[in-house]
Protein backbone atom coordinates (compact mmCIF):
# COMPACT_ATOMS: atom_id res chain seq x y z
CA UNK A 1 0.00 0.00 0.00
CA UNK A 2 1.66 3.29 -1.23
CA UNK A 3 0.46 6.53 0.13
CA UNK A 4 1.57 9.83 -1.55
CA UNK A 5 1.18 13.13 -0.12
CA UNK A 6 0.87 16.47 -1.57
CA UNK A 7 1.86 19.87 0.85
CA UNK A 8 3.63 17.61 2.51
CA UNK A 9 6.42 19.94 4.05
CA UNK A 10 2.99 22.15 5.15
CA UNK A 11 0.77 22.13 8.53
CA UNK A 12 -1.42 19.27 7.48
CA UNK A 13 1.03 17.25 5.95
CA UNK A 14 3.25 17.14 8.35
CA UNK A 15 0.97 15.84 11.16
CA UNK A 16 -0.16 13.24 8.49
CA UNK A 17 3.22 12.07 8.57
CA UNK A 18 3.82 12.19 12.33
CA UNK A 19 0.65 10.41 13.08
CA UNK A 20 1.62 7.81 10.01
CA UNK A 21 4.85 7.35 12.59
CA UNK A 22 2.80 6.35 15.69
CA UNK A 23 0.68 3.57 14.07
CA UNK A 24 1.96 0.29 14.64
CA UNK A 25 1.55 -0.60 10.39
CA UNK A 26 4.44 0.47 8.11
CA UNK A 27 3.45 2.42 5.29
CA UNK A 28 5.14 3.08 1.68
CA UNK A 29 4.91 6.78 1.92
CA UNK A 30 5.99 9.18 -0.99
CA UNK A 31 5.34 13.09 -1.88
CA UNK A 32 4.46 15.09 -4.28
CA UNK A 33 6.78 18.11 -4.20
CA UNK A 34 6.27 21.59 -6.21
CA UNK A 35 9.12 20.45 -8.83
CA UNK A 36 6.66 17.71 -9.75
CA UNK A 37 3.83 19.44 -10.40
CA UNK A 38 5.52 22.09 -12.53
CA UNK A 39 7.60 19.36 -14.67
CA UNK A 40 5.29 16.92 -15.56
CA UNK A 41 6.56 14.59 -13.30
CA UNK A 42 3.27 13.82 -11.82
CA UNK A 43 2.69 10.39 -14.03
CA UNK A 44 5.76 9.42 -13.26
CA UNK A 45 4.99 9.31 -9.55
CA UNK A 46 1.31 8.05 -9.04
CA UNK A 47 0.44 4.46 -9.92
CA UNK A 48 -3.14 3.70 -10.30
CA UNK A 49 -3.84 2.52 -6.53
CA UNK A 50 -2.30 4.59 -5.14
CA UNK A 51 -4.01 6.52 -1.71
CA UNK A 52 -3.09 10.55 -2.72
CA UNK A 53 -3.76 12.84 0.14
CA UNK A 54 -4.00 16.02 -1.82
CA UNK A 55 -2.77 19.16 0.94
CA UNK A 56 -0.91 21.18 -1.24
CA UNK A 57 -2.58 24.56 -2.11
CA UNK A 58 -1.79 28.49 -2.14
CA UNK A 59 -3.33 30.78 1.10
CA UNK A 60 -1.96 33.87 0.61
CA UNK A 61 -0.01 35.43 -2.30
CA UNK A 62 0.43 39.61 -3.74
CA UNK A 63 -3.53 39.37 -4.77
CA UNK A 64 -6.52 36.98 -4.64
CA UNK A 65 -5.96 36.62 -8.47
CA UNK A 66 -2.81 35.25 -8.22
CA UNK A 67 -4.06 32.68 -5.02
CA UNK A 68 -7.19 31.73 -7.78
CA UNK A 69 -4.38 31.43 -10.52
CA UNK A 70 -1.89 29.48 -8.75
CA UNK A 71 -4.11 26.78 -7.14
CA UNK A 72 -6.40 25.98 -10.44
CA UNK A 73 -2.91 25.31 -11.80
CA UNK A 74 -1.53 23.44 -9.12
CA UNK A 75 -4.96 21.06 -9.14
CA UNK A 76 -5.56 21.02 -13.20
CA UNK A 77 -2.05 19.45 -13.24
CA UNK A 78 -3.43 16.42 -10.73
CA UNK A 79 -6.34 16.31 -12.44
CA UNK A 80 -4.77 15.63 -15.72
CA UNK A 81 -2.13 13.20 -13.84
CA UNK A 82 -4.98 11.34 -12.45
CA UNK A 83 -6.48 10.85 -16.04
CA UNK A 84 -3.41 9.53 -17.77
CA UNK A 85 -2.69 6.99 -15.34
CA UNK A 86 -6.30 5.71 -15.39
CA UNK A 87 -5.93 6.58 -11.53
CA UNK A 88 -8.65 3.99 -9.86
CA UNK A 89 -7.26 4.18 -6.10
CA UNK A 90 -8.01 6.82 -3.36
CA UNK A 91 -7.87 10.76 -3.67
CA UNK A 92 -8.55 13.15 -0.33
CA UNK A 93 -8.94 16.44 -1.20
CA UNK A 94 -9.05 19.34 1.79
CA UNK A 95 -11.67 22.56 0.84
CA UNK A 96 -12.59 25.13 3.05
CA UNK A 97 -15.16 26.36 4.91
CA UNK A 98 -14.99 29.73 2.39
CA UNK A 99 -16.01 28.02 -0.56
CA UNK A 100 -19.44 30.13 -0.76
CA UNK A 101 -17.98 32.97 0.89
CA UNK A 102 -17.42 35.01 -2.34
CA UNK A 103 -13.44 35.48 -2.24
CA UNK A 104 -11.40 33.70 -5.20
CA UNK A 105 -9.10 31.70 -3.07
CA UNK A 106 -12.44 29.48 -1.35
CA UNK A 107 -14.00 29.73 -5.12
CA UNK A 108 -10.54 27.67 -6.38
CA UNK A 109 -11.11 25.21 -3.59
CA UNK A 110 -14.51 24.61 -4.94
CA UNK A 111 -13.74 24.23 -8.41
CA UNK A 112 -11.05 21.75 -7.50
CA UNK A 113 -13.56 19.66 -5.55
CA UNK A 114 -16.14 19.32 -8.13
CA UNK A 115 -13.66 18.53 -10.77
CA UNK A 116 -12.16 16.06 -8.54
CA UNK A 117 -15.49 14.40 -8.25
CA UNK A 118 -16.46 14.54 -11.58
CA UNK A 119 -13.17 12.64 -12.81
CA UNK A 120 -14.06 10.28 -9.83
CA UNK A 121 -17.04 9.16 -11.71
CA UNK A 122 -15.22 8.81 -14.74
CA UNK A 123 -12.05 7.55 -14.22
CA UNK A 124 -13.90 4.83 -10.79
CA UNK A 125 -11.29 5.90 -8.59
CA UNK A 126 -12.57 6.84 -4.90
CA UNK A 127 -12.69 10.53 -4.31
CA UNK A 128 -13.34 12.19 -0.38
CA UNK A 129 -13.77 15.81 -0.59
CA UNK A 130 -13.55 16.90 3.20
CA UNK A 131 -15.25 20.74 3.43
CA UNK A 132 -13.31 21.50 6.71
CA UNK A 133 -13.45 24.39 9.53
CA UNK A 134 -10.31 25.95 10.91
CA UNK A 135 -7.84 23.70 12.02
CA UNK A 136 -5.29 24.34 14.31
CA UNK A 137 -3.08 22.97 16.03
CA UNK A 138 0.90 22.61 17.55
CA UNK A 139 3.05 23.97 14.62
CA UNK A 140 0.40 25.91 12.07
CA UNK A 141 2.30 28.95 10.40
CA UNK A 142 1.32 32.50 12.51
CA UNK A 143 0.21 35.31 9.62
CA UNK A 144 -1.14 32.95 7.31
CA UNK A 145 -4.29 31.27 8.01
CA UNK A 146 -5.32 30.47 11.61
CA UNK A 147 -5.88 33.14 14.14
CA UNK A 148 -4.96 31.07 17.13
CA UNK A 149 -1.53 30.27 15.82
CA UNK A 150 -0.98 34.57 14.72
CA UNK A 151 -2.71 35.21 17.95
CA UNK A 152 -0.23 32.67 20.00
CA UNK A 153 3.19 33.78 18.55
CA UNK A 154 2.53 37.18 19.08
CA UNK A 155 1.92 36.98 22.84
CA UNK A 156 5.05 34.62 22.71
CA UNK A 157 6.61 37.45 21.19
CA UNK A 158 5.66 39.88 23.63
CA UNK A 159 3.30 41.33 21.05
CA UNK A 160 -0.49 42.59 21.43
CA UNK A 161 -3.51 40.90 19.18
CA UNK A 162 -6.19 43.02 18.00
CA UNK A 163 -9.47 41.59 16.73
CA UNK A 164 -10.53 42.75 13.22
CA UNK A 165 -13.94 41.18 13.25
CA UNK A 166 -15.02 38.87 16.49
CA UNK A 167 -16.97 36.48 15.28
CA UNK A 168 -18.00 32.61 16.37
CA UNK A 169 -15.69 30.22 14.60
CA UNK A 170 -16.16 26.52 13.97
CA UNK A 171 -12.55 24.72 14.81
CA UNK A 172 -11.09 21.59 14.36
CA UNK A 173 -7.99 20.38 16.48
CA UNK A 174 -5.51 19.12 13.75
CA UNK A 175 -4.90 16.00 15.70
CA UNK A 176 -8.82 14.46 15.28
CA UNK A 177 -8.93 15.50 12.09
CA UNK A 178 -5.93 13.80 10.61
CA UNK A 179 -7.34 11.05 12.76
CA UNK A 180 -10.48 10.97 10.98
CA UNK A 181 -9.11 11.16 7.13
CA UNK A 182 -6.66 8.50 7.77
CA UNK A 183 -9.59 6.21 7.97
CA UNK A 184 -9.71 5.64 4.61
CA UNK A 185 -6.65 3.70 4.27
CA UNK A 186 -8.34 0.84 5.55
CA UNK A 187 -11.69 1.41 5.08
CA UNK A 188 -13.76 2.33 1.83
CA UNK A 189 -16.60 3.58 3.97
CA UNK A 190 -17.27 7.40 3.75
CA UNK A 191 -15.94 9.85 6.96
CA UNK A 192 -17.17 12.57 8.38
CA UNK A 193 -16.18 15.88 11.07
CA UNK A 194 -18.30 14.75 13.58
CA UNK A 195 -20.41 17.08 15.66
CA UNK A 196 -18.39 16.39 18.97
CA UNK A 197 -14.88 17.11 17.17
CA UNK A 198 -15.99 20.67 15.97
CA UNK A 199 -15.55 23.52 18.61
CA UNK A 200 -17.68 26.67 18.46
CA UNK A 201 -15.83 29.76 19.93
CA UNK A 202 -15.40 33.39 19.14
CA UNK A 203 -12.35 35.34 18.35
CA UNK A 204 -12.38 37.16 21.40
CA UNK A 205 -13.24 34.10 23.82
CA UNK A 206 -9.88 32.17 22.45
CA UNK A 207 -7.76 35.21 22.75
CA UNK A 208 -8.60 36.17 26.53
CA UNK A 209 -7.86 32.13 26.81
CA UNK A 210 -4.53 32.53 25.57
CA UNK A 211 -3.88 35.81 27.47
CA UNK A 212 -4.53 33.88 30.36
CA UNK A 213 -2.04 31.04 29.54
CA UNK A 214 0.29 34.06 28.73
CA UNK A 215 0.33 34.82 31.84
CA UNK A 216 0.42 32.26 34.14
CA UNK A 217 2.23 29.91 31.75
CA UNK A 218 5.11 32.42 30.69
CA UNK A 219 5.57 35.16 33.64
CA UNK A 220 4.71 32.77 36.94
CA UNK A 221 5.23 29.02 35.36
CA UNK A 222 2.56 27.88 36.83
CA UNK A 223 0.08 25.37 34.65
CA UNK A 224 -3.57 26.90 33.61
CA UNK A 225 -6.34 24.94 33.95
CA UNK A 226 -7.00 22.70 31.59
CA UNK A 227 -9.74 20.64 32.19
CA UNK A 228 -12.00 20.73 28.95
CA UNK A 229 -10.16 19.15 26.22
CA UNK A 230 -10.30 22.12 23.84
CA UNK A 231 -8.23 23.88 26.50
CA UNK A 232 -5.54 21.18 26.61
CA UNK A 233 -5.50 21.84 22.67
CA UNK A 234 -5.54 25.30 22.56
CA UNK A 235 -2.63 25.35 25.73
CA UNK A 236 -0.63 22.34 23.21
CA UNK A 237 -1.00 24.45 20.60
CA UNK A 238 -0.01 27.61 22.23
CA UNK A 239 3.25 26.14 23.84
CA UNK A 240 4.30 25.11 20.25
CA UNK A 241 5.60 28.73 19.84
CA UNK A 242 7.68 28.80 22.63
CA UNK A 243 11.60 29.11 21.52
CA UNK A 244 12.77 25.95 24.20
CA UNK A 245 16.19 26.34 23.71
CA UNK A 246 15.47 30.30 25.32
CA UNK A 247 12.97 29.23 27.47
CA UNK A 248 14.19 26.73 29.36
CA UNK A 249 15.91 25.87 32.04
CA UNK A 250 13.16 27.05 34.43
CA UNK A 251 15.18 27.24 37.95
CA UNK A 252 12.97 26.76 41.42
CA UNK A 253 12.73 29.15 43.53
CA UNK A 254 14.67 27.87 46.80
CA UNK A 255 13.40 29.31 50.06
CA UNK A 256 16.14 29.64 52.69
CA UNK A 257 16.02 29.05 56.56
CA UNK A 258 17.69 27.69 59.33
CA UNK A 259 16.26 24.49 58.75
CA UNK A 260 17.50 24.48 54.97
CA UNK A 261 15.64 25.11 51.80
CA UNK A 262 12.18 24.75 50.19
CA UNK A 263 11.22 24.87 46.61
CA UNK A 264 7.77 24.73 44.94
CA UNK A 265 7.97 22.47 42.14
CA UNK A 266 4.99 22.73 39.62
CA UNK A 267 1.58 24.64 40.81
CA UNK A 268 -1.00 23.59 38.11
CA UNK A 269 -4.81 24.64 37.97
CA UNK A 270 -6.47 20.95 36.83
CA UNK A 271 -5.28 17.91 37.86
CA UNK A 272 -1.96 15.76 37.00
CA UNK A 273 0.57 13.19 38.99
CA UNK A 274 3.28 13.69 40.32
CA UNK A 275 6.54 10.63 40.01
CA UNK A 276 9.99 10.76 41.12
CA UNK A 277 13.37 8.70 39.61
CA UNK A 278 16.42 7.67 41.15
CA UNK A 279 18.42 7.42 38.00
CA UNK A 280 22.45 5.59 38.08
CA UNK A 281 25.32 7.13 36.47
CA UNK A 282 24.87 6.97 33.44
CA UNK A 283 21.37 5.72 32.98
CA UNK A 284 19.33 7.16 30.40
CA UNK A 285 15.87 7.47 30.32
CA UNK A 286 13.07 7.98 27.72
CA UNK A 287 13.87 8.10 23.91
CA UNK A 288 10.25 8.63 23.45
CA UNK A 289 7.74 11.32 22.33
CA UNK A 290 3.55 12.30 23.63
CA UNK A 291 1.08 13.89 21.25
CA UNK A 292 -1.46 15.08 24.12
CA UNK A 293 0.89 15.08 27.84
CA UNK A 294 1.87 17.85 29.59
CA UNK A 295 5.19 16.44 30.98
CA UNK A 296 7.71 18.65 33.41
CA UNK A 297 11.16 17.39 34.31
CA UNK A 298 12.35 19.46 37.52
CA UNK A 299 15.92 18.17 38.50
CA UNK A 300 16.83 17.99 42.32
CA UNK A 301 19.85 15.93 42.23
CA UNK A 302 22.54 15.18 40.42
CA UNK A 303 23.30 16.32 37.42
CA UNK A 304 21.31 15.43 34.60
CA UNK A 305 21.33 15.90 30.57
CA UNK A 306 18.22 16.51 28.80
CA UNK A 307 18.15 16.38 24.72
CA UNK A 308 14.57 17.03 22.80
CA UNK A 309 13.72 16.84 19.03
CA UNK A 310 10.75 18.11 17.04
CA UNK A 311 9.28 14.99 15.11
CA UNK A 312 10.43 14.99 11.68
CA UNK A 313 12.91 17.59 12.50
CA UNK A 314 17.28 16.80 12.82
CA UNK A 315 17.69 19.66 15.21
CA UNK A 316 18.19 18.98 18.53
CA UNK A 317 17.90 21.07 21.90
CA UNK A 318 20.32 20.15 24.95
CA UNK A 319 19.91 21.43 28.37
CA UNK A 320 22.86 20.23 31.47
CA UNK A 321 21.11 20.71 34.35
CA UNK A 322 22.72 20.48 37.70
CA UNK A 323 20.66 19.51 40.92
CA UNK A 324 22.60 22.24 43.01
CA UNK A 325 20.44 24.35 41.87
CA UNK A 326 17.30 22.85 41.19
CA UNK A 327 15.48 23.25 37.45
CA UNK A 328 13.15 22.41 35.33
CA UNK A 329 12.31 22.05 31.38
CA UNK A 330 8.75 21.31 29.94
CA UNK A 331 8.05 18.96 27.29
CA UNK A 332 6.11 20.11 24.62
CA UNK A 333 4.22 17.73 22.46
CA UNK A 334 5.54 15.77 19.18
CA UNK A 335 9.39 15.98 20.69
CA UNK A 336 10.86 13.22 21.63
CA UNK A 337 13.14 13.45 24.61
CA UNK A 338 15.57 11.83 26.66
CA UNK A 339 17.11 12.70 30.09
CA UNK A 340 20.54 11.00 31.27
CA UNK A 341 22.78 11.17 34.24
CA UNK A 342 26.01 12.58 33.47
CA UNK A 343 27.16 13.28 37.09
CA UNK A 344 28.87 10.92 39.28
CA UNK A 345 25.57 10.25 42.02
CA UNK A 346 22.42 9.40 41.63
CA UNK A 347 20.34 11.68 40.06
CA UNK A 348 16.28 12.21 41.32
CA UNK A 349 14.14 13.69 39.07
CA UNK A 350 10.46 15.06 39.55
CA UNK A 351 8.03 14.31 36.79
CA UNK A 352 4.43 15.94 37.06
CA UNK A 353 1.95 15.22 33.60
CA UNK A 354 -1.15 16.41 33.29
CA UNK A 355 -3.04 13.01 33.25
CA UNK A 356 -2.75 9.90 35.13
CA UNK A 357 -1.05 7.14 33.66
CA UNK A 358 -2.86 4.48 32.22
CA UNK A 359 -0.59 1.70 30.08
CA UNK A 360 -3.49 1.34 27.82
CA UNK A 361 -3.67 4.64 26.50
CA UNK A 362 -0.15 5.94 27.54
CA UNK A 363 0.31 8.27 25.10
CA UNK A 364 4.14 7.07 24.04
CA UNK A 365 5.55 6.71 21.34
CA UNK A 366 9.57 5.48 21.07
CA UNK A 367 11.85 7.08 18.86
CA UNK A 368 15.18 8.07 19.93
CA UNK A 369 16.46 11.87 19.90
Amino acid sequence: MRILISGYNGFLGKHLIRRLKCLKEEFDIDVLTKADFESNKLIKKISPNDIIFHFAGVNRDINDSVVFKKNNTLNESLLSALKKVKFKGKLLFTSSVQENSGILYGKAKKNARLKFEEYSNSLGYKFYGIISPNIFGPFCKPNYNSFIATFSSMLINKQTPTIEEDKVVDLIYVDDFINEIIKIINSDSEISLKTNMIFNYSVSDTLTKLNSFNDLYCKYSQIPKIDSYFDLCLFNTFRSYIKISSFFPKYHKENYDHRGSFSELTRAFSMGQTSFSISKKGVVRGNHFHTRKIERFSVIKGKAKIQLREILSDNKCEFIIDGDKPSYVDIPVWHTHNIQNIGDEDLITVFWTNEHYNEDTSDTYLENV
